[in-house]
C-alpha cells in the first residue's frame, strides 16, 4: 500500500482525462481526487479519525456578498456513495464507511456515536450533501434546517446507479476473497463482465500512474471510486497483503 508522500506524487503527477494535454496538478479536478483518495487511504487505517471540515462555497449573482452553492448533484445525491462523515463538532468528525444499499447514514452514524465521541448520540440526527468538491454525506446534529447552515443540502438517498455500484462493489470483493495478488489483465476481465452485469456499461477502469508513465506492476487494486466521472482507478498492489476493494 502507498503511503500518503508516495500516494501524493501520484495523484498530483497523474492525469485522470486521457487527452493530449496535461492536467494541472493544482487544478479542482486534481485537489477533488486528491482529497477523496487521501480520505479512503486514511479510513482503511481507522475506521474513524478526526478531522477538521471544509467547505467550498459558490458565488452565484450578481449582488456583492450573494452566496449559493451546489451540494453534491444538485439534487439531494452524493458525488461519494462510499462513505459519510459524522460530525460531532467543529473539530471531530468520524469518517466511515458506508453501503448504500444496506446502511442508513443516521444511523449508522448514531450507531458508533458515543464510541466516536465520548457523549451518546443528539436525540436529532440529519443527513445532508454537503457543497466540497467530494459532494460528501455528512451527518449533523439538528433537524433538517441544520444542512443550509452548512451550505448543504438534506441527503435524498443513493441513485439507482448508486445501488448497482454497490451491488457491483460487493460481487467484486465475493470474487476476489482471500486472493493476495490479481494481476492487472485479469482484474480488468472481472470488472468489466460485471460492470456490464450491473448495468454499468458507462464506467470504465484507469491505471494511476506519475508523470514517467511506470508500467503496471504485477498485482492490482481499486485505489478509487470517480463517480462524477464513471472511473474505477487502479494500483499497484503488495503481493502478499490484502487486495484493496473498497
Amino acid at each position: 500500500m502507498l503511503s500518503d508522500d508516495e500516494l501524493t506524487r501520484k495523484l498530483r503527477d497523474n492525469d485522470p482525462n486521457p487527452a493530449p494535454t496535461t492536467t494541472d496538478p493544482q487544478s479542482p479536478i486534481a485537489d477533488r481526487i486528491l482529497a477523496t483518495v487521501r480520505q479512503r487511504t486514511r479510513r482503511r487505517r481507522r475506521r474513524a479519525m478526526v478531522l477538521a471540515p471544509a467547505v467550498a462555497l459558490v458565488v452565484a449573482g450578481a449582488t456583492a456578498g450573494t452566496y449559493a452553492w451546489v451540494a453534491g448533484d444538485g439534487k439531494g445525491h452524493t458525488l461519494d456513495s462510499t462513505g459519510l462523515t459524522c460530525v460531532g463538532s467543529k473539530n471531530a468528525d468520524a469518517v466511515i464507511d458506508f453501503d448504500p444499499v444496506s446502511d442508513d447514514p443516521v444511523k449508522a452514524c448514531r450507531g458508533m456515536w458515543k464510541d466516536a465521541f465520548g457523549t451518546p448520540a443528539p436525540d436529532t440526527l440529519t443527513a445532508c450533501v454537503d457543497s466540497s468538491r467530494q459532494g460528501s454525506i455528512q451527518v449533523y446534529p439538528g433537524g433538517r434546517e441544520v444542512c443550509a447552515r452548512h451550505h448543504a443540502d438534506p441527503y435524498r438517498g443513493p441513485t439507482r446507479e448508486q445501488l448497482n455500484l454497490a451491488h457491483f462493489r460487493a460481487e467484486l470483493r465475493t470474487k476476489f476473497a482471500k486472493r493476495t495478488c490479481v494481476s492487472y489483465p485479469e482484474f480488468r476481465k472481472v470488472t468489466n463482465k460485471l460492470l456490464a452485469e450491473y448495468d454499468l456499461t458507462k464506467w470504465s477502469t484507469g491505471h494511476f500512474q506519475t508523470a514517467d508513465k511506470e508500467p503496471e506492476g504485477a498485482c492490482a487494486e481499486i485505489v478509487y471510486y470517480d463517480e462524477p466521472a464513471r472511473k474505477i482507478w487502479l494500483g499497484d498492489a503488495n503481493a502478499g497483503d490484502p487486495i484493496n476493494l473498497p
